[in-house]
């Protein structure tokens, strides 16, 4: 097996999170998209050799419940249903593990996000 990219990583991560029902992106929302509740998902770099390692992003975005008033039972909500599905997850050629979790104010959009930082390790054998 070759080295993998932080996109193969992205992709693992997107099927995994199949069953939410929320609308979910690759790397970034779409500028135009109107969402009151969405999911992005992006990576930062990934490491190379038989055990590669990259930090992918899970942002659960919800609306305000009005400018600057975050809508906490929807956050912690949909951080759960998060939390469910990659607690779970065993596999032969790759480990995901929660790093972290903090919500954030998005300012200008009127909206909060729970950021889930996961480290995956892909296993190449």
């Amino acid at each position: 097996m070759g080295n993998k990219t932080n996109d193969e990583a992205i992709e693992v991560v997107w099927g995994l999170l199949g069953t939410i029902s929320v609308k979910k992106y690759l790397r970034e929302k779409p500028t135009k998209a109107k969402d009151t509740e969405y999911i992005v998902i992006n990576a930062l770099p990934i490491s190379v050799g038989p055990m590669q390692k990259c930090i992918v992003n899970v942002n659960y975005h919800v609306k305000d419940i009005e400018a600057g008033i975050a809508d906490h039972i929807k956050l912690v909500s949909g951080a759960q249903a998060l939390f469910n599905i990659l607690e779970r997850v065993t596999a032969p050629s790759y480990m995901i593990d929660l790093e972290s979790q903090h919500t954030y104010q998005e300012m200008g959009l009127d909206e909060h996000f729970s950021n889930s930082r996961l480290s995956f390790k892909f296993v190449n054998k």
